[in-house]
């Protein structure tokens, strides 16, 4: 039977650190070795398993993890099945709409009907155009979205965007904001229920989201 608990946070990019620095002020200090995905922390009863951020939900959802650290966009593009227990302040960006420089659009509503669209979130994507009833071929890619307009392979992207930089230099503005986003702790919700230990964890993570946000805005 297992005994212990399983947070699962990326393996790499940007929200690592961040999360890695939280649970350690949260008091779950990480003993981090090379060339493992599974890591011991100072309380027996936990460890950490580095994930790719994009599998995180179904690893929570599943029970493969009990906690995970992951985006908010990734977290409604898989559909996850999860309680998102609490805004960690930090990763923060933004899933756009956006096409050519050149192109005499300024809101999603301008786009014609039946417009390819390339993305990495397919279903956010496919959810944003029919809320505008408008028909879109919506193309599945990893990686690289802003290059498919230069290679004509569709005519606008959605892809997340912090400073908007990567667009511009790919000749793409942004046309609309579809949500934004900030990443968030997650809970598998049989374990939520089941243990005090982790709603204890959940708590003193909390805590360190209010002080850094009190300390941020003193």
């Amino acid at each position: 039977m297992q005994n212990y608990f399983r947070v699962a946070l990326p393996s790499k990019g940007r929200l690592k650190a961040p999360a890695l620095r939280i649970l350690e002020e949260a008091g779950l200090k990480v003993k981090e070795q090379e060339r493992t995905y599974i890591l011991k922390t100072s309380d027996s009863e936990f460890e950490v398993v580095l994930a790719r951020a994009f599998d995180i939900p179904l690893y929570v959802q599943y029970g493969a993890a009990t906690l995970g650290v992951t985006g908010h966009d990734i977290i409604l593009e898989r559909e996850a099945d999860v309680y998102e227990v609490s805004d960690l302040k930090f990763g923060k960006c933004k899933l756009v709409l956006a096409v050519p420089i050149e192109a005499t659009l300024n809101k999603a509503a301008d786009l014609p009907s039946n417009v390819r669209v390339a993305t990495e979130f397919p279903n956010l994507t496919r959810k944003f155009f029919n809320s505008l009833k408008k028909p879109a071929e919506i193309l599945t890619v990893r990686g690289s979205a802003e290059l498919t307009p230069k290679l004509g392979l569709a005519d606008a992207i959605v892809d997340l965007s912090t400073t908007g930089e990567t667009l511009r230099k790919n000749g793409l503005k942004e046309i609309e904001v579809i949500l934004e986003s900030t990443a968030r702790l997650i809970c598998n919700k049989i374990a939520y229920r089941s243990f005090d230990k982790v709603k204890e964890l959940i708590e003193k993570v909390e805590n360190v989201v209010k002080k850094n946000e009190a300390f941020n805005q003193a």
